[in-house]
């Protein structure tokens, strides 16, 4: 009997390892071309303009629309010391991999642990539109950080490490604010019996200190809600966010409406099956909206080069923590089922970020090979100044090129 546990074992193994391997086929393929915000970062952060010092000064005591200063500096780094513009966004990249695969690895291992499923759980983080936009764009580190620490706390609170699990959860918040929701999945963890009340006290105390501590250097840097942060809180986008939040989630992209969305969620609810734990995912899910109030306000509709093209991120650590509850309770027949709108968001979501970096890919090698800089291209949603690559987009009605932003087709004249 040990001999065939032994051998079954090893068979799910090879099968886990064999689809990681895919995955990093995968994302190493979606290196295409640096965008939007990872080539603001390059041009910012592998200036010789600044010093090192200087640098790291402004990361850690400057807004940059957020202040999120582990991960910063970690990019800062990097891109101070490989300055070449093909290299380091690529590095960056299998940086967020090497986070992603390390996240994943603990929860396996925890998850193994507790005897509970793990390959689906696998598939189900990797080939999810979060881990796919997360590997293919270096600016969601902060999401991949923030991911790998809550798992270590996770995996230290199952192993009854109460007040280690909780200083890991708080050093989460200097990654990303989205840490906060670890503070509602302990009252899911409590609901499900996972913990005690005590240990959640032991664990969400330092944690509650720690993102305290954040909060109040953050506001100091930049004012919670002001002009100058990127997170705002209007009043009237709190129920779309709820709504298209709820109808989104499993799928984890806004490229279209529907209505099977809700049917998804409804679905991971029930398999819970008790009310009380029941009740506690939707506190967690709730919290979730509040956190990211605004962020859902529409859809993608058909529009090929837009901000919502990196909108997975968002869905990354609330995601992985719902299949997280859903491992530890064995709704292994859920999560399955779940793989459907799972791996179909993360077939869009490359397909799509892909067709998107490859006009930026025709935009960079066109200024390369021209004689006229910079290349003027007429985009007014994201302007550029890559004054390394001699690109200049912007509102330049009269610009050599134009993007037709639905399809991502160029337009020369």
């Amino acid at each position: 009997m040990i001999r065939y546990e032994a051998m079954d074992e090893r068979r799910w193994r090879y099968l886990t390892w064999t689809v990681i391997g895919i995955w990093i086929v995968f994302a190493v393929r979606l290196m295409i071309a640096d965008v939007w915000d990872e080539t603001n970062g390059m041009l910012a952060f592998s200036s010789a303009a600044m010093t090192l010092g200087q640098k790291l000064q402004f990361v850690l005591t400057k807004s940059l629309g957020f202040w999120r200063p582990l991960p910063t500096l970690l990019v800062t780094l990097v891109l101070h010391f490989v300055t070449d513009f093909d290299v380091s966004w690529r590095v960056l990249r299998l940086a967020n991999v090497a986070l992603l695969l390390g996240a994943l690895a603990v929860i396996v291992n925890a998850l193994k642990a507790a005897g509970a499923e793990r390959f689906v759980i696998a598939i189900a983080v990797l080939f999810s539109g979060s881990a796919v936009i997360t590997a293919g764009w270096y600016a969601n580190i902060f999401d991949a950080s923030v991911l790998l620490l809550l798992s270590i706390g996770l995996s230290l609170l199952l192993r009854g490490k109460d007040l280690a699990a909780g200083v890991v959860f708080g050093v989460a918040f200097f990654c990303k604010e989205s840490a906060a929701l670890i503070l509602p999945f302990l009252l899911v963890l409590l609901a499900a019996k996972r913990i005690t009340f005590k240990r959640a006290l032991r664990a969400g105390i330092p944690a509650a200190l720690l993102g305290a501590v954040y909060f109040f250097i953050r506001s100091k840097i930049v004012p919670f809600g002001g002009e100058g942060d990127i997170h705002g809180f209007a009043p009237q986008y709190l129920v779309p966010t709820f709504v298209n939040l709820a109808e989104s989630f499993w799928e984890q992209t806004l490229k279209s409406r529907g209505v099977l969305g809700f049917v998804w969620l409804a679905l991971s609810l029930a398999a819970l099956r008790k009310p009380r734990l029941i009740a506690a995912a939707l506190v967690f899910l709730s919290a979730t909206a509040v956190i990211y109030w605004g962020m859902f306000n529409e859809y993608q509709n058909g529009v090929l080069i837009h901000h919502l093209d990196f909108i997975g991120r968002l869905y990354l650590v609330p995601v992985t923590l719902m299949l997280f509850l859903l491992a530890v309770e064995r709704r292994t027949v859920a999560m399955a089922i779940l793989l459907l709108p799972i791996v179909f968001g993360g077939i869009v979501t490359w397909r799509d970020h892909a067709r998107f970096q490859r006009m930026y890919k025709r935009i960079y090698s066109t200024a390369m090979r021209g004689t006229v800089k910079p290349l003027t291209v007429h985009y007014p949603a994201k302007p550029l100044d890559d004054t390394v690559r001699g690109v200049k987009i912007g509102d330049i009605p009269d610009a050599s090129v134009t993007v037709n932003a639905e399809t991502g087709r160029l337009s020369y004249r």
